[in-house]
């Protein structure tokens, strides 16, 4: 049954989201009008392609000089560049061009500053020959310091993919402690990206799905989260501080509101769209599915399911919930496996390894692995 009380707190927040986009614009207006602006920069995402497609999104932003965070940072260092992230100065309505194999495009900015770009052929592309990086450049500029110029790289599968990973990222990857709301703040505003701790063994799984049965390491992965873009810097600084593979980021936009007022939370509808996106760009790929207890992974990955028949190889959901949205996720299990594919609701990573090479998803070898690291990460805890 739909949750009511969730859904007028995300009318509430969709209502004062876009009193904020109305300031925010008006702000930007006099800065622009008095040459008050600082310089600003194109932030190019992580883009994803396939033979005849690719996609990358970015946002065109103010330098707030937001650091590179680092072991050893203060609290009060940390609580600087969090406030810059979410205060971040974007640049609607700017013009810029984007180049890829021989094929251009002009667009333009949104209200927030976003900019999306989709390049299309005929013909298969050669990323031998081409590369994996979109060029990107402004067409206009604000002040004499603006970086005009930047680079979004392309993540592409091997040719020979068993399958691709979805992943979502807190509670399932990250310790975020989404359903408890103090702790989520706590670790929000006091840990860095670097001091942020992944669940055990996690990391080392990834790389196991990622290197596949035959551990030629040729399957994408992809992380599809409610987190926002905003945070995108620290994710990344995440990912490479804990050996954690990397793809494509599909995050949330500021301000995402409910779907066709439908009633339902809008990041379970936002989750769907962006995981159809990757499905449909990739047809002949299966897929193994990892998220959380805590929000509505299961439900969304069932509807996916439903949508994509026997696309869906496996689902595993990290149990970070009371024993009665166990029942609720267990029963999932059972409607998705009638269906044909697998779901584990799992405490810890050793098990979900343990079931991936049962299924022969991953090898013994990489089993050996996961084991290894999920030691050395409670021996950091």
């Amino acid at each position: 049954m739909t949750n009511l009380t969730q859904v007028a707190k995300e009318r509430m927040l969709a209502a004062i989201e876009q009193v904020e986009h109305s300031l925010s614009a008006a702000k930007f207006k006099v800065k622009d009008r008095l040459h008050l602006l600082e310089p600003i920069n194109i932030m190019p995402y992580y883009g994803f392609g396939s033979d005849n497609y690719v996609f990358v999104k970015g946002r065109v932003l103010e330098d707030e000089k937001v650091k590179e965070p680092k072991e050893g940072d203060g609290a009060s260092e940390h609580l600087k560049d969090t406030y810059k992230r979410y205060e971040s100065d974007e640049i609607p309505g700017i013009k810029l061009q984007a180049s890829f194999a021989g094929q251009e495009a002009v667009l333009e900015t949104d209200k927030e500053g976003f900019f999306e770009i989709e390049f299309r052929t005929d013909t298969p592309i050669d990323y031998g020959t081409t590369g994996q990086k979109v060029k990107l450049r402004l067409l206009e500029q604000k002040t004499d310091n603006d970086r005009l110029e930047a680079e979004a790289y392309i993540f592409v599968p091997g040719k020979d993919a068993e399958y691709g990973i979805i992943s979502d990222i807190d509670d399932t990857v990250l310790v975020s402690k989404i359903t408890h709301f103090l702790g989520r703040l706590k670790l929000v505003l006091l840990k860095n990206g670097t001091e942020r701790s992944p669940f055990p063994g996690i990391a080392g799984f990834l790389r196991a799905l990622c290197k596949g049965s035959d551990e030629k390491g040729r399957n994408p992965l992809f992380f599809v989260s409610g987190s926002e873009w905003n945070l995108y810097d620290l994710l990344i600084s995440f990912f490479r501080s804990h050996d954690i593979p990397e793809g494509p980021l599909l995050l949330r936009d500021k301000g995402t509101g409910l779907d066709g007022g439908e009633l339902e939370t809008s990041e379970a509808e936002y989750k769907r769209k962006k995981i159809r996106h990757i499905l449909d760009t990739y047809p002949r790929l299966k897929f193994i599915c990892i998220g959380d207890s805590g929000q509505h992974d299961p439900e969304i990955y069932q509807k996916i399911l439903e949508e994509y028949p026997g696309r869906i190889l496996g689902i595993y959901i990290r149990d970070v919930s009371p024993d009665e949205r166990d029942k609720e996720v267990r029963a999932i299990a059972e409607q998705v496996k009638a269906k044909g594919a697998e779901m584990e609701l799992v405490e810890e990573t050793l098990s979900a390894a343990q079931h991936a090479v049962k299924m022969g998803w991953i090898s013994e070898d990489q089993l050996e692995g996961v084991k290894k690291a999920c030691e050395q990460d409670e021996q950091q805890d």
